[in-house]
């Protein structure tokens, strides 16, 4: 009997009380899931790793977020991974920034695993263009 392929995530974030939760609540969900608390370790994840959407704090100790998202961007194995932005920068001009950068979307912390779960759930059905 085939294997039903599971939807791969990949976190970057730094916060280990974070990590836990949403490893424990996206394993709960089906996903495979795969965590960097770094973010050059994280970009290379994703390269190697092609996750289905990656979950990208912006707020990260060695080297900017915005930095990872350039790279992620830039590419070929990972520029067309969805990447939902987590902050808890609440500057209205850093989040214009970030969003010009091509985010699938942007989420001030705190948020609900709900909210976050809703959103990767419209952009796999807009992947699928059901």
């Amino acid at each position: 009997m085939a294997k039903i392929k599971k939807n791969k995530v990949l976190i970057i974030e730094d916060e280990s009380d974070m990590v836990k939760i949403l490893n424990k609540r996206f394993s709960q969900n089906e996903f495979d899931v795969l965590v960097s608390s770094e973010g050059s370790q994280g970009v290379s994840i994703a390269q190697n790793n092609k996750p289905d959407i990656i979950v990208l704090d912006l707020m990260l100790p060695t080297g900017d977020g915005l930095e990872v998202l350039e790279s992620l961007n830039g590419l070929p194995e990972t520029k067309d991974i969805p990447v939902i932005v987590v902050t808890g920068n609440k500057d209205e001009r850093y989040k214009k920034q970030v969003i010009d950068k091509g985010v699938a979307a942007y989420l001030e912390k705190p948020y609900s695993f709900e909210t976050l779960m809703d959103i990767i759930n419209n952009i796999f059905k807009n992947k699928k263009g059901i």
